[in-house]
């Protein structure tokens, strides 16, 4: 793993990249299959959470992001722009991103 911050990481050419710091407690990965009903979810060998999202889904999670800003947790807000961020920039139809706490 290259940072050790909590957070939400990706799979990428180097091992685990950050993509998603956590700021606060009040939010995490699983509010995004949880509260916004998108991706699925499970539990890896190490016990770290993972989302797995299609690209209609993570183009749908941006835009709740966009549309519901002001009633969401901004942790919350910035976690779903990141993740939409950092799949851009990844090949496939899914992306799964990892929780590390």
């Amino acid at each position: 793993m290259i940072d050790s911050a909590e957070g939400v990481y990706v799979e990428g050419r180097d091992g685990l990249a950050l993509v998603h710091a956590y700021i606060n407690e009040n939010y995490g990965l699983a509010d995004v299959a949880e509260v916004l009903q998108y991706g699925s979810m499970a539990e890896d060998a190490d016990g770290d959470l993972r989302l797995t999202l299609t690209r209609k889904e993570i183009a749908d999670v941006q835009n709740a992001a966009n549309a519901f800003s002001f009633d969401y947790d901004e942790g919350f807000v910035e976690l779903c722009l990141d993740l939409a961020r950092a799949a851009a920039e990844l090949p496939g139809d899914a992306v799964t991103f990892v929780e590390k706490l």
